[in-house]
């Protein structure tokens, strides 16, 4: 009987698995890439299986293109497609159902109003919400990046900046952002070895926030919420902005000796950032009115 072998650490079944394929089909595919051609019956021989069933996962992977089936007198003999050539199909059958979903999902009108705090559970629940807000973005984003989220989010918000969106971002080493305004925290090294996790922290246009602290590894989520409270969006909003302003301050201070009006031409140059410029803001006044 064989073994389900590993390929750089990682199971193909599990990979198949995740594809969607079941346990059985994921089974069957992996042996005859392996060992092609072979009926049915070696199949559920070789892997460990009951042959009904067997006989069903290759009927299914035939249907999806996965296996070919030669006929030859009373045997059938199987054969795997090769493994780029079902990737490309499954690539392009999901952009095809994703195409039709969003058709079809785009003539729904979300639920107007929902300012509750929402939990993110996930790492991938986190960077989804960050490049989402960011792709939303129109005016000013301002964010709080340790150096990780910082690599992984830098070509969203350099997209971001290119729209025409203000984006400040203070960062804890220095990085390279085209269009956006960064300012690294003199005493960066001293802050992360005090949080041993990523901090990842983002309010866009004032209307929505995005706070989380993902483990060392960037495995995990220790603390993450997302919420579309204009007031809420628009009080970190504020304390974003001075957070970057103050450390703006500390960063020009610490190159060369500043004078009062440089310091002053500094202060009107984060005017951009100003809360009460931001659509939420906005938003929040107008429902006052």
């Amino acid at each position: 009987m064989r073994t389900e072998t590993g390929l750089h650490g990682r199971e193909p079944v599990e990979a198949l698995v995740e594809l969607g394929f079941t346990q059985l089909e994921a089974s069957v595919y992996a042996y005859l890439v392996e060992s092609a051609p072979a009926t049915g019956y070696r199949i559920a021989r070789e892997i460990g299986k009951p042959v009904a069933n067997t006989y069903k996962a290759v009927e299914s992977l035939h249907q999806k293109g996965a296996v070919l089936i030669e006929e030859t007198g009373e045997n059938r003999l199987c054969r795997a497609v090769p493994a780029g050539e079902l990737l490309d199909r499954l690539a392009h059958g999901f952009r095809a159902r994703h195409g039709r979903a969003a058709e079809a999902l785009a003539s729904l009108q979300p639920a107007a109003g929902d300012e509750g705090l929402y939990a993110l559970t996930s790492v991938e629940q986190v960077f989804q919400r960050a490049r989402a807000m960011l792709a939303r973005a129109r005016e000013v984003v301002l964010v709080d990046l340790f150096p990780e989220p910082a690599r992984l989010l830098a070509g969203d918000l350099e997209a971001a900046a290119a729209r025409g969106a203000a984006v400040a971002v203070r960062l804890y080493e220095p990085a390279e952002l085209r269009g956006v305004r960064s300012v690294v925290t003199p005493d960066g090294h001293r802050v992360m070895a005090r949080w041993p996790g990523q901090w990842l922290n983002l309010v866009s246009d004032g209307a929505e926030f995005l706070l989380s602290f993902l483990s060392g590894n960037g495995e995990g989520v220790q603390q993450a919420v997302w919420s579309r409270s204009c007031y809420l969006a628009w009080v970190y909003h504020s304390a974003f902005q001075w957070e970057i302003l103050g450390a703006a301050i500390q960063e020009a201070l610490g190159r060369e000796p500043a004078d009062a009006p440089a310091l002053r031409d500094l202060v009107r140059d984060f005017e951009r950032y100003r809360a009460l410029e931001a659509p939420g803001y906005r938003r929040i006044a107008e429902s006052l009115a």
